[in-house]
């Protein structure tokens, strides 16, 4: 065989049947009542399980040895790269291979599967269609050594009629999958690049006389009356048609016969679908031999004054972008891992999804049609490699392909491919045509096409931002950006009275590492502008590769630890979930920012609530648990009486009965389910508020008797004071606390650090470069002059002029750092410093403490229980919270700074027999772990991390806050350190227990 469909532009596939609305039809109705799962049915023969295999590294390489073939064994669904095979690579905007279309390299790895197999039930009097649901690569199809056909998008579903190839048993298929084609121009998204067949394979027999194709269109009418109406597209041979409609419960709602271009139905008192709201009928179009089966969700999408509006309800997309990866399984997404991952998107208040970047299985759109998700569904096309071809990047070269006429074919088919097969899946309430692509000529064809298949639903592109003049962009329904700042957004867009259509964020708040921050923002202003209509965080999950290393730990691992020529590094590793999908802190964040109640206010002891769902009264689902926290300490939890609580309406509710100003701290409000819906168990938590009246009364640091303090020795190396049997140490020439002793027992055995340094977040890649010229990351203290005085009450100062220095750098900082031993024994601590001007923003302003490891037991009062920074702080809440040092510290696959706490006066430090105690009245920030900054600095990955024999305590008068700035606007001013003048005051002290 000539093998050059691969590449050939104008092939994307070969003998595949015209493209259909998925579905798989069962035999008969008593089949299709009992609705069995998919390789259950009678006429289905599901290929999926083990194939025989062998790996080639080039075409060339097949052809000399196919014939004398050895083979492995290789679970389909899979890929190969996870099964011991080819280079694993990681790349995101970068072309795996030269530019060359639609030329590949001669290397061009490429897998032959083959598996035997009986077709289940054989009826020669049917036809049976082959049906491939997603390979990654260009293949080629033979059944008992006849070619069949060839395929290429690797996310489309390709159906081969196989009738006169099969027989009833003994059959034989053989599948050549070549990693790069002419597709690979045309699939550059930013993911880990796998091959093989990923997604199911079967073989479904059909009646000779069927229906081929169909649309079903929703439209809501007067006094809650619907109409389902189904066009019959194509059939073959004539069938005669009957029709049955159910709804949820099993009632039969219609049942008549049909004309063969269709009919229409009209559904009395019509239950609309929404996310909040899946309700669900089940369609049956039935023939003499068959039964196609398909759930209905009755609603309408449209948008009207900048808004977008489900069911004539304006609603926001509060959306996650969400890619196939697993780290055991690639592309490979198993229904457990799926509904894992709606279980927990669901638990976090999001209603939206963005099928990036392109279509799921049908699988996905089933589930999200039962469980409530608004899904703007992706093409399989990303061009993103053209603006890299020179070099630096450039966008001046995105419209490269996309404006080029030789690729409309592609193009084109792609969008169409994407839209075909899913359009009667009520779920998906946008398409978009693509990622990162460019415009141009070819999109505007695509748009032509889109809008023919479908006039029901909006088209999304943010690849128009690159639009040039002349060209038409009056198709796409929706503006939209990737990472704008919210500066930005308003200046451009949300101000402008001219505004012609709504503003989508397909992607924004990159949630890479220890991030965002800056999520409020982004929130109020979608609240406050109706033509703010959503956003999609990117993105859902970490992608990384589990792999197993010589001690034969499990661990991830990223782009570059393949041995890889091109990759991208770990910027992969940007989800809101690890890849096991344990969530990270910062999908608490979003959690908290789409809760579906707030506080909108209070007075006193009034609180005004807001409901802010779009469809449900939110006190049949949701349970208000108030705890009132008093000033002692004490807790008094209760769950509120809600009344009834429409959508978008306040309530108010007064709770004098239970406060009392002058003695409580605050009042939380917790949101927890009421009772088990959808995909959430009762109790699961939605979100918090907390209104704080006056911080709690904290204990005094100690009960020591006062006692005069003793100046022991002042040298020009130290000086030592000593309280009781206790023994403080104060170096000299570093300005610092050096030494903490007690009979014996070293509690402090290195000097105090003076710390402007933060172990780089991902968010800081960039700010970075400019905080490491200025040697942020290894300034030591230099001391001028020492003074040490005696009060009148017996407490010693000890205050050191100093100044933040560096080789062939200024000063970056110069001030005072006082150090007063009181006469109870606790350490006052007085630290002043002025910033040079011209210095960057400052990562932090602090000191570190090195305390024994045993210093395990943390306790503070401060918000909580998450990390929480000046602009990540969302979901944490003041409160006096008992953990470990061990479990303060949050894992990433890049280790990074985590684990600080803002508006915190009160830390306990304990290792059983002794107390480190700080207390601050003016709130501090602080950080407790058993990692040195400077090794979170230089190690690449979490496994190489080894738990020091220490408690680094670190006490921040603040942190720069988190930012999006891996992929997003450089972080705002307002949350950059960069004030001329800093101080940190508060008093710390060490006790025996």
């Amino acid at each position: 065989m000539n093998f050059k469909f691969h590449t050939d532009i104008e092939k994307q596939s070969v003998n595949a049947l015209p493209k259909h609305a998925y579905f798989v039809p069962y035999t008969n109705k008593t089949e299709a009542f009992s609705n069995p799962k998919r390789e259950h049915m009678n006429r289905v023969t599901l290929l999926n399980g083990t194939w025989k295999f062998r790996y080639f590294e080039s075409l060339n390489e097949f052809l000399k040895q196919h014939e004398l073939l050895e083979f492995d064994e290789i679970p389909v669904p899979s890929v190969w790269n996870l099964h011991g095979y080819d280079q694993l690579q990681y790349t995101n905007v970068q072309y795996p291979i030269p530019y060359d279309p639609p030329y590949v390299p001669e290397k061009n790895p490429c897998g032959f599967y083959q598996k035997d197999f009986d077709i289940k039930n054989y009826d020669e009097k049917l036809d049976y269609h082959l049906n491939f649901e997603g390979v990654a690569g260009a293949y080629y199809v033979w059944v008992n050594h006849q070619f069949v056909g060839y395929g290429q998008i690797a996310h489309d579903i390709n159906e081969f009629d196989i009738s006169s190839f099969v027989r009833a048993q003994n059959n034989k298929i053989e599948v050549l999958v070549f990693k790069y084609s002419d597709a690979t121009y045309f699939e550059d998204q930013d993911m880990f690049r796998h091959s093989g067949i990923f997604r199911d394979v079967y073989v479904v027999g059909r009646s000779k006389k069927r229906i081929i194709d169909f649309k079903i269109e929703t439209k809501l009418g007067e006094y809650e009356e619907a109409t389902i109406e189904v066009a019959i597209l194509k059939q073959k041979q004539n069938p005669e048609v009957t029709y049955q409609l159910l709804d949820n419960e099993g009632n039969v709602i219609a049942v008549d016969n049909a004309a063969l271009e269709g009919f229409s139905i009209t559904v009395p008192e019509a239950k609309l679908w929404s996310a909040e709201r899946p309700y669900l009928y089940e369609l049956f179009v039935i023939t003499a031999d068959e039964v196609i089966s398909q759930k209905i969700g009755i609603r309408e999408v449209t948008i009207s004054n900048n808004k977008l509006l489900i069911n004539d309800q304006a609603i926001k997309l509060r959306g996650v972008n969400y890619h196939d990866s697993d780290p055991e399984t690639g592309y490979s997404i198993s229904e457990e891992r799926l509904l894992e991952d709606f279980k927990l998107m669901k638990a976090g208040n999001f209603n939206a999804i963005r099928t990036a970047h392109y279509p799921k299985s049908p699988y996905f759109y089933e589930l999200a049609n039962q469980y409530g998700f608004y899904v703007m569904s992706e093409a399989d096309l990303e061009t993103h490699g053209v603006v890299l071809l020179y070099g630096e990047e450039n966008n001046e070269d995105y419209n490269l392909i996309a404006d080029d006429k030789r690729f409309e074919k592609p193009i084109i088919e792609r969008v169409v491919s994407s839209i075909v097969p899913l359009k009667n899946f009520t779920s998906i309430i946008s398409w978009s045509m693509g990622n990162e692509a460019g415009f141009g000529c070819n999109f505007e064809r695509a748009l032509e096409q889109a809008k023919q298949l479908d006039t029901t639903r909006p088209l999304h592109y943010e690849g128009a931002l690159y639009a040039e003049d002349h060209h038409d962009l009056s198709l796409i329904d929706m503006i939209s950006r990737m990472y704008p700042s919210t500066d930005e957004l308003v200046q451009r867009y949300l101000s402008k009275e001219d505004l012609d259509k709504p503003i989508l964020l397909c992607e924004y708040a990159h949630a890479m590492g220890n991030s965002p921050g800056g999520l409020k923002e982004y929130h109020e202003l979608m609240e406050n502008y109706d033509a703010f209509i959503g956003g999609f965080v990117w993105e859902w999950c970490d992608h990384a590769i589990k792999t197993t290393i010589q001690n034969g730990a499990s661990v991830y691992r990223y782009g570059g630890d393949f041995g890889e020529k091109v990759h991208d590094g770990n910027f992969c590793v940007d989800g809101i979930v690890n890849p096991d999908r344990m969530p990270h802190d910062n999908y608490f964040e979003f959690q908290q920012i789409h809760r579906p109640i707030i506080l909108k206010e209070h007075n006193a002891t009034n609180y005004i609530f807001e409901n802010r769902l779009d469809f449900v009264d939110v006190s049949e689902i949701i349970n208000i648990i108030c705890t009132v926290t008093h000033r002692d300490g004490e807790k008094v939890v209760f769950e509120l009486e809600l009344p009834e609580f429409k959508p978008h309406t306040i309530i108010e509710i007064n709770l004098s009965e239970y406060i009392m100003l002058d003695t409580v701290s605050d009042v939380s409000f917790a949101y927890v389910v009421k009772k088990d819906q959808l995909l959430l168990q009762k109790d699961t938590y939605l979100g918090t508020d907390q209104v704080i009246y006056k911080r709690r009364d904290i204990a005094a640091l100690n009960n020591k008797q006062q006692e005069k303090v003793s100046l022991i020795k002042d040298t020009s190396q130290e000086v030592v004071v000593k309280y009781q049997n206790w023994y403080y140490v104060f170096d000299k020439h570093c300005g610092v606390l050096s030494k903490v002793v007690h009979e014996q027992h070293i509690l402090v055995n290195d000097p105090i650090q003076l710390t402007v340094w933060r172990a780089p977040t991902d968010n800081d890649s960039h700010v970075k470069v400019e905080w490491k010229k200025m040697n942020y990351d290894s300034l030591r203290p230099r001391v001028y002059e020492t003074s040490v005085k005696q009060h009148h009450d017996g407490s010693i100062t000890i205050c050191f002029d100093l100044a933040l220095i560096e080789d062939r750098r200024p000063k970056v900082m110069t001030g005072t750092l006082t150090w007063s031993v009181l006469n109870q024994g606790e350490i006052s601590v007085d630290y002043n410093m002025k910033k040079e001007a011209r210095a960057p923003f400052l990562p932090r302003f602090g000191m570190t403490f090195k305390l024994s490891e045993q210093f395990e037991a943390l306790k503070y009062y401060g918000f909580g229980p998450f990390c929480s920074y000046i602009d990540k702080r969302e979901a944490s809440y003041l409160d006096m919270f008992e953990t470990t040092v061990t479990q303060n510290f949050e894992h990433h696959i890049m280790p990074q700074e985590t684990g600080s706490h803002i508006d915190t006066s009160y830390i306990a430090l304990t290792d059983g027999q002794y107390q480190a105690e700080v207390i601050a009245e003016k709130p501090i920030s602080f950080n407790a772990k058993h990692y040195s900054d400077y090794q979170l600095t230089v190690a690449n990955h979490d496994d190489e991390l080894t738990a020091e024999p220490y408690t680094f305590l670190t006490i921040d008068e603040g942190q720069s806050g988190i930012g999006t700035n891996s992929c997003g606007p450089r972080l705002p001013e307002k949350y950059q350190l960069n004030q001329s003048q800093f101080k940190l005051k508060y008093k710390i002290q060490f006790n025996k227990l």
